[in-house]
Formats: structure tokens, C-alpha cells, sequence
């Protein structure tokens, strides 16, 4: 690209010697290669900047990589790049390479296609698959800086919004093309000051600006587990990505009720090959020794993979789990029995997986860490996990001798929970294991919410929650709270779970009937408030707990009422129980 400036401009050049050159627009050329250039009224960046269509190579400086990095964390928490890797790091080698011949596919790739929506039953690998698509873009991309990829992963465990997920979006793009910062930096200037948030409208504004630029020759944008989204963000944004100037790839199950949102979109089916099983199941014999030794037996390696390959119905997570338990065989008459008793289909081989965990050492761990992985709020790390384990069901005291090893709790769920090393999230292994497991633990007649509340509350009785002794909880938030594993968690979720338990836990009433100064957060931690027990009830909409304290029932040994009880005494920041009420919408 030639540079070009306007001929009532002059722009001065420090070249090495320090010394100062008057540059004219016919003298554009000597722009070219050129190292700390400085415009004034321009951003300094680590890599590209366009000024009055020139591109200029400024100066790698500390400050201008802290911006970068303080904008992109502002524009949003959700690394896809980590999330990425993770996909990745499933593939087992060799599968999916199909995708690359598949002649939809291939006109996509080749920018010929504006919208592909791939369509695939559960369990099909649709999220491999486009982490593989994503990750040969990216292999592209790193040899031509004028490709633009962008992707975003959706999980039934994380409920984003649509501007939560256009803010990811953007964050991977001002991360990957650095110079596409002075698109954004007035945004951020604009509601840092303000302690606001960008809506969508501006977000997709920003977008529709970078990608109408002429920073770009392609751009690509893709968008896993559509389906696992909310349905008002599943149309927010459909509408949002399919308006904008760039090559859009939708990967989900089945969805016809949108098909008519976007109407240009060319479909593909994604069915599984059984030369991908195949390799699913060749990586797992790598790991399962006893196995494949018996297989080293004449035929008997192609008849497990013919018998997995049907009894599979051609789902990766139902290949994967008939191989774990294909593991156990000790001789060939076992290996014989346990194939021709191969549970059919996924519902089945959770059932058989299930039967295994009760039967096995550690089960009442396993079923702790199950319910977990149902029932969270959001995605767990796997030292959230952890440490949400260390809370005695029995006593519901946090108890650090109680912590097991992550590989134990893995193994002892006999392959239902997966680990993401890069950003170290524990999951089901698939959300079709989530959809059995909900009708599963339903059937016990437990109340997981109300054990899942308790356990929260423990840990935050643990860190002195009900009377916190400091002046400022955001730093207690920076500095404490980051630093304990399952603590922000607990702190985010404990009020919903008690929620949606069948009846308020009366460990949990005792905890806020003990509150003085319980740090309260109105929705961001800029702003935070300190409450006392009636007020702390009224903020959560504890409803039945103030009509016991206000209402005729007298205090007692088992249902005590806070001390010193007034309906009008004010928190921290001068907010009676009425008006915490209120703010948080609790009108009844």
C-alpha cells in the first residue's frame, strides 16, 4: 500500500541520528520502513496505525502495550483465545480434515460464501471441527497480517449476552491487529471516565468500523454452539454477526426457527466419519495399556472398532466412554462379554457410566462433583472445584484436609469430567451428559441447591463474611478474594442458590441472622455497601425469613432474630432494608 498524505501536511521524521526531517506529501515514501515516526495528536502503538490513510510502523513501547492490555481486559473477561486452545487440544490427530475438501466448506474458505451454517446431531465433534477450521485461518493469518479472524465458543455454562460476546470479539482483534486501537480507544475513554459499559449498538458500530476499513483483505468470523446460547441471544446475535462485511461460519444443532434470520446462509450437515472415530479411538488405546495389549491379538483391534463404531451411533463422547470401559478387560473372554454387552446410545452409556461410579471407591466424591458440574452458575476452575469439596456436608465447615488431587476427582468420574489446561476449567465431558445427569439427580429426591448454597456460605463464613472489619471491600476483592479458590464464587452465587432450593437452608438463615457488616455489592464492585442482618434480607428478597422477624413469631432458640432488630436502622451508605429492597426490584 502507497503511502499518502495530503499536500497541506507536514510530518517530521526523527530518523537514528536524532536529527529532524520536514516531510512533504511528495515525500511520503520515505515513511516506508521507517521507525519511530511520530504524528502529533497520534497514539503511539506496538504495530500498525492508520493516520489520514497512511500505515506507519511506530515505535514498541511499555505504555502503548499497558493501553493495549488494559483495553482489551475492559472490552471483555472472555479469553476465546484460551478457550481455542483448549478445543484444539481435543482433536485427536488426523480428524477433521475432511472439512477442508468438503466443497461448502472449501468455497467459505475461500471468501466465495458469505454466511455456512453447519448443522450436526450431539456428540457429532461440531466443537473440534471448529476449532480445527479456526485454527487452519489462524495458520494463514500468521503469514498475512491483512486476514482477520474472529471466533466465539458458546457454553451452556456460561450465559453471555450478545455484547458480552461482541466484546470478546472485539478484544481478539484489538489483541491480534494492535493497530486497530484508535478504533476503539475513544470508546474506552468514554465510558472509563463514566464507569459505563458499551451496548451492542456501539460494540457492532466499532466492528462495522474496523472491518470497513481498509486495514483488511479478509475477514473471518466464527461462532460455535450457537444452540447452547439464550434465545434472545442466539437472535441478537445472528442479526449482529450477519450485518457485518465479513465471512460468518454458525456451527449448532438443529435450530429452523432461526434459518429465516438469515436467509443468504448456505447450510452443510456435519456428519461424523467413521475414519474420525476411528482415530478417536486408535488416540485412546494410546492411553489405555491393558486394552491394547488384547488388541494386539489377530483381528480383534478391527472388531472393537467395527462393534464402537455402531454401538456409537456415531457420537465422539459415546466411542470415547465404550472404550473406558472396554479398558477394564483383563483376557479376551473379556473383552468377548464386555462387547457383546456394549451399552447402545448416549443415554445408556451414561447409565452404564453412572452404575460404574456408584460401584467404584470415591463415589460419594464423584456424585459431589457431578452435582457440581450440573448445577453451577458458571464455569468452574478446577480449584474452585476443589475447594468447594473441602466443605464438610456434614458439618458444613471449610476444612483444608478435606482437598483432593484434581486427578483423583477426574478418576473417579470415570471419564464424565474433562480438565481445560489453559483455562482451567473442569467440565462435563459434553452437555448431553449434563441433560441425563439433571433427570438423573432429579430422580433422588435430594435438594442440590440448598447443598450447594450451604457449601457457599461455609466459605464465606470461613473468611469472616458476617462482620467484614475493613473500610474498602474492592481491595478486599483484588487482593483476597481473587487469591481463594471458590470464594468469588461463592460470593456471586450463594443468593441464587438459596433461591432455587426448595426451602431456605436454616444454616443459611443462622448466617444472616449472625451478619453486622456483610459487604454487599450493588452490581459492579465500584460500588459496595455494608449490611446488617435485616438489611441483608431485604437485599437477597430472604421474604419468609423478615415476615418471621417483623411478623408475631417470637424469637427462639432455633429461629433467633438478629439483635438489636430495626426495620429502619440504615448500611453504610445510608439505605434502609425498604429501599435495598427496592433497588434490587423486590416490591412484594
Amino acid at each position: 500500500m502507497g503511502a499518502r498524505l495530503s499536500s497541506n501536511f507536514e510530518r517530521t521524521v526523527k530518523p537514528l541520528a536524532h536529527s529532524v526531517v520536514n516531510v512533504g506529501s511528495k515525500d511520503g515514501g520515505i515513511l516506508n520502513n521507517a521507525h519511530r515516526v511520530h504524528f502529533e495528536g497520534t497514539t503511539m502503538l506496538s504495530s500498525h496505525t492508520i493516520v489520514h490513510n497512511t500505515i506507519v510502523q511506530p515505535d514498541v513501547s511499555k505504555n502503548a502495550e499497558e493501553l493495549l492490555e488494559r483495553i482489551a481486559e475492559w472490552l471483555s473477561d472472555i479469553n476465546y483465545h484460551a478457550i481455542q486452545a483448549d478445543n484444539y487440544a481435543k482433536r485427536a490427530e488426523g480428524t477433521g480434515e475432511w472439512a477442508l475438501d468438503d466443497p461448502e466448506i472449501r468455497k467459505w474458505l475461500e471468501g466465495v460464501l458469505g454466511v455456512l451454517w453447519g448443522i450436526g446431531i450431539p456428540g457429532a465433534g461440531k466443537t473440534v471441527l471448529t476449532s480445527f477450521i479456526i485454527d487452519h485461518l489462524l495458520q494463514k493469518a500468521k503469514a498475512n497480517k491483512r486476514i482477520c479472524v474472529a471466533f466465539a465458543f458458546s457454553h451452556y455454562a456460561d450465559q453471555f449476552t450478545s455484547d458480552q460476546a461482541l466484546g470478546g470479539l472485539l478484544r481478539q482483534v484489538v489483541q491480534d491487529h494492535p493497530g486497530t486501537l484508535p478504533f476503539v480507544k475513544p470508546m474506552y475513554d468514554h465510558h472509563r471516565l463514566r464507569k459505563t459499559r458499551p451496548s451492542q449498538k456501539e460494540l457492532l458500530g466499532v466492528l462495522r468500523e474496523i472491518f470497513m476499513s481498509d486495514l483488511f483483505d479478509e475477514l473471518y468470523c466464527a461462532l460455535d454452539g450457537l444452540d447452547e446460547a439464550l434465545a434472545e441471544t442466539q437472535v441478537d446475535l445472528l442479526d449482529a454477526l450477519s450485518s457485518l462485511p465479513l465471512n460468518l461460519l454458525i456451527i449448532s444443532r438443529p435450530l429452523p426457527l432461526l434459518k429465516e434470520r438469515v436467509p443468504a446462509a448456505t447450510f452443510v450437515d456435519i456428519v461424523v466419519r467413521k475414519a474420525d472415530i476411528e482415530q478417536v479411538i486408535e488416540e485412546k488405546l494410546r492411553r489405555t495399556k491393558m486394552l491394547r495389549n488384547l488388541l494386539e491379538n489377530e483381528g480383534w483391534k478391527e472388531r472393537v472398532l467395527e462393534v464402537v463404531w455402531e454401538k456409537s451411533s456415531g457420537m465422539f463422547v459415546v466411542a470415547s466412554l465404550q472404550i473406558d470401559m472396554l479398558g477394564r478387560c483383563m483376557h479376551i473372554k473379556d473383552l468377548r462379554s464386555a462387547l457383546e454387552t456394549l451399552p447402545v446410545g448416549v443415554n445408556a452409556v451414561y447409565e452404564a457410566t453412572m452404575e460404574r461410579i456408584k460401584g467404584g471407591a470415591g463415589s460419594d466424591l464423584a456424585l459431589q462433583a457431578l452435582t457440581w458440574l450440573v448445577y453451577a452458575r458458571e464455569s468452574l476452575k478446577m480449584e474452585d472445584l476443589r475447594h468447594a469439596l473441602a466443605v464438610d456436608t456434614t458439618t458444613l465447615r471449610y476444612d483444608l484436609d478435606l482437598l483432593v488431587d484434581a486427578e483423583v476427582i477426574l478418576s473417579v468420574c470415570y471419564g464424565l469430567l474433562s480438565f481445560e489446561p489453559e483455562t482451567k476449567f473442569v467440565r462435563l465431558v459434553h452437555y448431553t451428559a449434563r441433560e441425563y445427569l439433571q433427570t438423573y439427580f432429579s430422580r433422588t429426591g435430594t435438594d442440590a441447591q440448598a447443598t450447594m448454597a450451604c457449601t457457599c456460605v461455609a466459605r464465606l463464613r470461613d473468611c469472616g463474611f458476617e462482620n467484614y472489619p475493613g473500610a474498602s471491600f474492592r481491595r478486599y476483592h483484588q487482593e483476597v478474594i481473587i487469591d481463594h479458590p471458590f470464594l468469588a464464587y461463592a460470593y456471586r452465587n450463594w443468593v441464587a442458590h438459596a433461591h432455587s432450593s426448595k426451602f431456605l437452608p436454616h444454616f443459611i438463615e443462622v448466617f444472616v441472622q449472625r451478619c453486622h457488616r456483610f459487604p454487599w455489592n450493588h452490581n459492579s464492585f465500584y460500588h459496595h455497601d455494608f449490611l446488617n442482618a435485616i438489611q441483608l434480607a431485604a437485599a437477597c428478597n430472604f421474604h419468609g425469613l423478615l415476615l418471621r422477624w417483623l411478623g408475631s413469631e417470637p424469637s427462639s432458640a432455633s429461629h433467633p432474630h438478629p439483635p438489636n432488630l430495626d426495620v429502619n436502622s440504615t448500611s453504610a451508605e445510608g439505605r434502609t432494608a425498604l429501599a435495598l429492597a427496592v433497588i434490587h426490584g423486590h416490591l412484594e
